[in-house]
């Protein structure tokens, strides 16, 4: 994953509904959830593995010990697979950066994009991502369609997420970022600076995971100077 690729998007966050994974709509036996998982967790390794264009639907069956037909019942292509597979992913990420619902109210705002930058950066620098990174990029710039799916589903719903987390507090007077989707922006790139190019080609991995913490705490004090409600106080004067 490459998010200094990360770039404006008008995306809003998926709500449940919305994040369910795609399945066709089939006659006969519903869709088995245990099923789809060994479905899903078999096409995702494969990919990781052996990218896109040398996995058809076919293996993955046969690596989740499923038949064709039965793939089909949960899934209507390959790349309707893959939608579910990076949308699994990201609600992961998302688990680990939403406060419990009794903190979640009384935390501040800046404890809360503590939160959500660490869990950000934990999965950002862990080596399923990094690796996906290194076997996918280049095939999913040669396939658009798999490429803004996964925009869409990843780095661009992180964005999204972190922008409404942004609104939110500018509306309670705990921010002020007019443009909240640049002002995410903004962060990420505080967090990330070069890592992402240090990760991918294997330099100083144990230290940028050991630094996490420190990284996130750095990028948001120099956030809060910018997006602070002292900032607005400054730039009256």
């Amino acid at each position: 994953m490459n998010p200094a690729g990360l770039v404006r998007v008008d995306n809003p966050p998926m709500n449940a509904e919305s994040s369910k994974p795609p399945v066709p709509r089939a006659v006969g036996r519903p869709a088995d959830p245990a099923l789809a998982t060994r479905l899903l967790d078999a096409g995702w390794q494969m990919f990781l593995a052996r990218g896109v264009d040398a996995v058809s639907v076919e293996s993955i069956a046969a690596q989740a010990g499923v038949s064709k037909a039965t793939y089909y019942k949960h899934f209507a292509d390959k790349q309707a697979l893959f939608e579910a597979a990076v949308l699994r992913e990201m609600e992961r990420i998302e688990a680990s950066q939403q406060p419990g619902a009794e903190s979640g109210a009384s935390l501040d705002v800046r404890s809360r994009l503590r939160q959500f930058g660490i869990g950000l950066m934990d999965f950002l620098v862990s080596p399923p991502a990094v690796d996906f990174y290194k076997a996918l990029a280049g095939e999913l710039s040669r396939h658009k369609s798999l490429a803004r799916s996964f925009y869409r589903l990843g780095p661009g719903r992180t964005l999204s997420n972190l922008a409404a987390l942004i609104r939110d507090a500018t509306d309670r007077g705990e921010l002020v970022a007019p443009d909240a989707m640049l002002a995410a922006e903004h962060l990420v790139g505080l967090w990330q600076g070069l890592s992402n190019f240090q990760l991918s080609l294997g330099i100083d991995q144990r230290r940028i995971r050991s630094s996490i913490p420190e990284r996130v705490e750095a990028g948001l004090r120099v956030f809060m100077v910018a997006y602070g409600p002292a900032s607005a106080r400054q730039q009256k004067r």
